[in-house]
């Protein structure tokens, strides 16, 4: 009776941990081939006041587009050394989004941190809404010609810019 209890057990978890798999990746791969609908109406917050809403408009072929709600986890989006990328990938356009619901817990991140770039300021997570499917705290998009071409959780940023490298090739 017990072998057929713990066996009940195994084969549940082993079928939940495939449906989160499965349904991680239905949600990866409804989000590629979309066309990206940047959210205009939101706030722009800069640590350099010369800055404004004119960069979304920049016509790259190819951009990144950083979302997340999430500041404070070291994993976390936001944390990976976007200014050594963007130095090193000048042609891409990095576009960072943050749908937290904190104006200030943003800015007081990005002094701490030293973020040089801008972040869209989106409390009503109208960009994630409009443009993911699912409801992910983080995630990275990959953007040629205005299309997502893939997404990716980039915690690795050794593997971030091996990606990057070949997609630029």
């Amino acid at each position: 009776m017990a072998g057929l209890k713990n066996s009940i057990l195994i084969a549940s978890l082993i079928l939940v941990v495939g449906l989160i798999f499965w349904v991680n990746k239905k949600e990866t791969q409804g989000n590629t081939g979309k066309v990206i609908r940047h959210c205009l109406d939101c706030k722009l917050l800069s640590l350099d006041s010369g800055v404004n809403n004119l960069f979304l408009a920049e016509n790259k072929e190819f951009q990144v587009v950083v979302y997340t709600r999430n500041l404070t986890w070291e994993l976390a989006t936001f944390n990976l050394n976007w200014e050594s990328l963007g130095e090193k990938f000048p042609e891409i356009n990095f576009i960072f989004y943050y749908g937290g619901k904190s104006e200030e817990k943003l800015k007081n991140w990005m002094e701490e941190k030293r973020f040089d770039f801008p972040v869209i300021f989106d409390p009503e997570d109208s960009f994630r809404k409009g443009n993911l499917e699912g409801d992910m705290s983080g995630i990275v998009l990959n953007i040629q010609d205005g299309k997502v071409i893939s997404l990716m959780n980039p915690s690795f940023g050794e593997e971030y810019e091996d990606f990057l490298k070949e997609w630029m090739d």
